[in-house]
C-alpha cells in the first residue's frame, strides 16, 4: 500500500466556526479560547514543524504563541484573520528562537523510544529523510494537511494556493514521497 493510502481527508474545521470562537474569545470566553487553541495548536505545530523539525522546541513555541496571542487578542481587527495572525506570531517567535540559538541544529532524529522495534525505527528514519528531500512546498503541504489537519480553503490560505488546486498539490507531494520511499 502506498503512502497516500495511509491518510484520510476532510479533517478541517469550518471558517465560520473559527470566527465564532475568535469572537467569543475576544469577548472574554475562556472556553471558546481553549477550544480555539485545541484546534489551532496542531495547525501551528505543523507550520513551525515544517521549518524547525525539533519537537520540543516546536511545542514550546506553540505554547508561547498561544500565550502571546491571548495577550494580543484585543489587537486582532478581523476574526477571520486569526489563523494567519497566529502563524505570524509563531513565525516571529521561531525567528527569535533561531537568532537566540544560532548554533543549534534545526532538525533532530525521530525519537526511537516511540517505535516498537528496530524495523519501525528504520522506517521512521527513512520517512524523515524522505520528507527532508522533498521540495519545501511539498513538505509544507504535507505537514499542514496531515499534522496541521488543514484542508480546503484553510490549506489554500496557508499555502497561498487556490483551494481548487489543493487536491492536485497534495497528490503531487504524496507521489513524490512514494517515489522517495521505494526500496
Amino acid at each position: 500500500m502506498g503512502f497516500r493510502m495511509s491518510f484520510g481527508m476532510g479533517m478541517g474545521m469550518g471558517e465560520d466556526a473559527d470566527i465564532a470562537l475568535v469572537t467569543r474569545a475576544r469577548g472574554g470566553d475562556r472556553e471558546a479560547w481553549a477550544a480555539l487553541c485545541r484546534l489551532s495548536a496542531p495547525r501551528l505545530a505543523a507550520y513551525l514543524g515544517a521549518r524547525l523539525a525539533r519537537q520540543a522546541v516546536v511545542e514550546k513555541l506553540v505554547g508561547d504563541a498561544i500565550v502571546a496571542a491571548w495577550r494580543k487578542l484585543p489587537e486582532l481587527q478581523d476574526p477571520s484573520e486569526f489563523p494567519a495572525w497566529l502563524r505570524r506570531i509563531g513565525a516571529n517567535l521561531a525567528m527569535r528562537w533561531r537568532s537566540d540559538h544560532p548554533d543549534e541544529a534545526l532538525q533532530e532524529p525521530f525519537p526511537a523510544e516511540l517505535c516498537a522495534d528496530g524495523e519501525q525505527i528504520e522506517r521512521m528514519r527513512r520517512l524523515g529523510e524522505a520528507m527532508g528531500r522533498l521540495p519545501d512546498a511539498e513538505r509544507i503541504a504535507l505537514e499542514q494537511r496531515f499534522r496541521g489537519r488543514l484542508d480546503g480553503a484553510a490549506l489554500g490560505e496557508a499555502l497561498h494556493l487556490d483551494p481548487a488546486a489543493i487536491p492536485a498539490a497534495i497528490e503531487r507531494a504524496l507521489a513524490s514521497l512514494d517515489r522517495e520511499l521505494r526500496p
